[in-house]
């Protein structure tokens, strides 16, 4: 182990970009040199966009807090280091005390966007651990959560067990079951696995499970094939946030980072039922943190780590009830102490005029809001309850105290679009520049962020075919076309990339093959525009034999199996069609928080 570390230090950390990524030692980081179980967290992407997860950093702490378990941390390495790792013969390594990779337990990984599929098989071949979960042995537990989790068939031939769902309250049982069974003499891996899937609730392990295909190419039944093992997996979920474990420590990175600043999630879930939203329909039912603990955590995560920024995280942070309360004693507490509050994901709305005032005591940051479609017509298939009054009203509020920036995120290639809400999303973006006329000043700098619809797993839109490339394209070229002004700035994803994720979105486990294929080629951070290499995915699918617009550009029959009908969120099939009819009806559904009970599934209904 001091080997190791000696070895990086003296002959690789010299010559790569920003070493401090891979030294480990930062602040409130947890050093256990003996412990009965060794769990790596192991972070698919670069350190800078890990070290700002703040799921990754709650399990952390959870599994810190028990004696007999060792976390550490593991990031991707970027090219430069990778390359010396490879030459020099250093593994993948945990941060902490730079045990090899290979020599943990149990390494987990979080999933949270489809195009960190290659680097999951990069870091285990980094660390010596066979890519293909078949070919395991003795070998670390390989275990996957996160989003991707929910649809996790085209990683099924390399990850051992899925986490579905929340995982604060599966990780302790999951290191538990592993130290009853993984020891034990004469059983197979495949056992000790079974068994684990017995014991612990909301795990799915692929290679229990057996499918079938029709000649047309979709999928007949997904079945188990081992007693005891649960025909569908349904999702974790913590019940009470005020109880729910949560890091007043949190790491300090020695480098900058995506976001480099406390996180308090105040909010889990959310109620409004946009129908493209696949984390407003994994994360029900809607569970709150009280004002008094969200101010406890604040404080002592401040103490911890001197931050000066602090976030309120939520999927729809003015949502929170009693939010303008809130706000007025954390900018109290927070305000003399020169930390900026930060409340991302503003909803459109009444909250939205009155928080600029609130914060007009900290440091102007831009405003960001997401219409996501232009027009209500578009607003109402998606079940985006906005009114354009509310949203002009709330930016003329922000450019009264201050604000001289806006970000709006729109979305393009969803379904019933015309090209009619294409111009309307360059109107509104000079429309809400010219708003600052209002106030007496010049027009306002707006930046508009435009990304392809991609149609989600457990979602009513699960059926919808994804927009053509073509289509896509054709929406890019229509916008830049329009926009001509300075003051606004117009960014759209790329149309590649975004197809290759409505692929893996919505992927069945033939997929494994085009992933292991594609990474060996040299595909790996596809989601950085300087190392996606859309071709090579282009020929390795052909190589393979696999038509991607399958799986992105079909529309599913509502009787069709899907690849994850096995796996349960808690939303019903039913609810997710009727919401499908409501949105070609161009109908509405109320929040369940306002117009009572909507029938999604079986959670415990309770008003936030």
């Amino acid at each position: 182990m001091s080997n190791l570390r000696e070895k990086v230090t003296s002959e690789i950390l010299l010559r790569v970009e920003r070493p401090g990524q891979y030294i480990g030692g930062e602040w409130n980081a947890v050093v256990k040199e003996d412990a009965e179980v060794r769990f790596l967290l192991a972070f698919p992407d670069a350190y800078e966009i890990g070290m700002s997860h703040l799921g990754y950093q709650i399990l952390y702490d959870i599994l810190n807090q028990r004696p007999e378990v060792a976390a550490e941390r593991a990031y991707a390495p970027w090219a430069d280091m990778e390359a010396l790792m490879r030459e020099k013969g250093v593994p993948l390594y945990g941060l902490e005390t730079f045990t090899p990779a290979g020599e943990f337990d149990i390494v987990g990984f979080s999933l949270q966007y489809e195009m960190c599929f290659t680097n999951v098989l990069n870091m285990l071949d980094l660390a010596g651990i066979p890519v293909l979960a078949a070919d395991r042995t003795d070998d670390p537990l390989v275990v996957a959560g996160g989003p991707c989790a929910f649809s996790p068939e085209p990683m099924a031939d390399f990850i051992d067990l899925f986490v579905i769902g929340d995982g604060e309250d599966i990780v302790l049982p999951l290191v538990d079951a592993y130290r009853e069974v993984w020891r034990k003499d004469g059983a197979s891996r495949t056992e000790k696995i079974a068994e684990i899937v017995r014991r612990v609730p909301a795990l799915y392990a692929p290679a229990l499970y057996d499918v079938s295909y029709n000649d047309d190419g979709t999928i007949r039944w997904i079945a188990p094939t081992v007693d005891g093992i649960p025909e569908v997996v349904r999702a974790a979920y913590v019940e009470d946030l005020d109880s729910a474990a949560f890091p007043e420590k949190p790491i300090v990175p020695l480098v900058e980072t995506v976001h480099n600043r406390m996180n308090v999630e105040i909010m889990r879930g959310c109620t409004h039922g946009c129908r493209f939203c696949q984390a407003g329909m994994l994360k029900r039912p809607l569970r709150t943190r009280s004002s008094d603990e969200i101010l406890r955590l604040a404080r002592s995560c401040y103490a911890n780590t001197g931050h000066k920024e602090l976030s309120l995280a939520s999927l729809s942070t003015s949502d929170y009830p009693g939010l303008r309360d809130m706000l007025v004693e954390i900018t109290r507490e927070f305000d003399p102490k020169k930390v900026n509050i930060s409340v991302p994901s503003l909803r459109v709305g009444e909250q939205l005029t009155v928080l600029p005032e609130i914060l007009s005591t900290v440091r102007k940051s831009g405003l960001t809001i997401a219409p996501e479609a232009a027009r209500p017509e578009l607003r109402a298939i998606i079940n985006k309850d906005i009114h354009d009054s509310e949203l002009f009203d709330g930016v003329v509020e922000a450019y009264r105290k201050g604000w001289n920036r806006v970000k709006l995120y729109f979305m393009i290639g969803l379904p019933g679009e015309a090209d009619e809400d294409i111009d309307a999303i360059v109107d509104m973006a000079y429309h809400v520049s010219s708003l600052r006329r209002e106030v007496g000043k010049g027009p306002a700098n707006v930046n508009v962020a435009v990304a392809p619809f991609v149609p989600k797993a457990h979602t009513p839109f699960q059926w919808e075919p994804m927009a053509t490339k073509e289509r896509l394209n054709e929406v890019r070229e229509r916008l830049y076309g329009k926009l001509r002004s300075r003051r606004i700035r117009l960014s759209v994803h790329k149309t590649d990339r975004s197809f290759l994720e409505g692929v893996f979105a919505r992927g069945d486990r033939k997929l494994g093959q085009v992933i292991l294929k594609a990474w060996r080629k040299g595909c790996k951070f596809d989601s950085w525009d300087e190392h996606f290499l859309s071709d090579t995915w282009a020929e390795t699918f052909a190589e393979c034999g696999i038509d991607p617009t399958f799986y992105a550009n079909r529309e599913r029959g509502l009787d069709e199996v899907l690849p994850w009908s096995h796996i349960s969120t808690g939303v019903t099939m039913a609810y997710l069609k009727k919401e499908r009819e409501h949105a070609f009806a161009h109908q509405m559904t109320p929040d369940c928080r306002t117009a009572g009970c909507q029938g999604c599934g079986p959670f415990p209904c309770r008003k936030a």
